[in-house]
């Protein structure tokens, strides 16, 4: 297998068919996209970035660039989404008196079934519930300012208010629970114990 670095981002990858072979992948595993492939590729990764210093996290544009011969020649273009490394939370604001859409954030998981737990009232609020970045992230659609105000110092002991939009996640994160997320998890972790 060779490795050339072409820019910051981009690096050709040629390996033979023979190599291929060795570990067990075929021709046809490749165009099959198979699992066998998928764990070849992910060793292939790994090798350019010990050797190339390069992190290979975030989306990848594979290129290929040749399959005929004796080798299979790929050009991967890797895009770190820097800017979301650089996406910083800022105090939220919460004044609309007809109600509003507010995003907590969460350290781990059992700290939103300790909310669920312990607060009935928040099973019954619409939310939502993403994973970006290492900490889970519930949005809620409160109907009143006063409904946000009643489960305010619940929310604020298990997690912490969030700057991050619910359209942001949605473009970004993993979504985990579309709808009615409070309840699920209830339902889920909560319930069945």
């Amino acid at each position: 297998m060779r490795i050339e670095r072409l820019s910051d981002n981009k690096v050709m990858l040629s390996i033979t068919y023979e190599e291929l072979r060795k570990k067990g992948c075929l021709k046809k595993h490749i165009l099959e996209d198979s699992y066998i492939w998928h764990e070849i590729f992910d060793e292939m990764l790994d090798v350019i970035e010990e050797q190339l210093d390069i992190d290979t996290e975030g989306m990848i544009a594979i290129e290929v660039h040749s399959m005929s011969g004796d080798e299979l020649v790929l050009i991967l273009t890797i895009d770190h989404f820097d800017f979301l490394n650089k996406v910083e939370e800022v105090p939220a604001e919460t004044e609309d008196p007809y109600g509003c859409e507010l995003t907590f954030k969460f350290a781990d998981i059992e700290d939103i079934i300790g909310l669920v737990h312990d607060e009935k009232k928040i099973r019954d609020i619409q939310s939502s519930l993403f994973y970006f970045k290492d900490a889970y992230y519930l949005c809620f659609s409160f109907d009143f300012d006063s409904q946000y105000d009643a489960l305010e110092a619940a929310l604020l002991e298990y997690g912490w208010m969030s700057s991050l939009s619910e359209e942001l996640l949605k473009e970004y994160a993993i979504l985990v629970i579309p709808l009615e997320a409070t309840q699920k998890v209830y339902e889920y972790f909560v319930k069945k114990a």
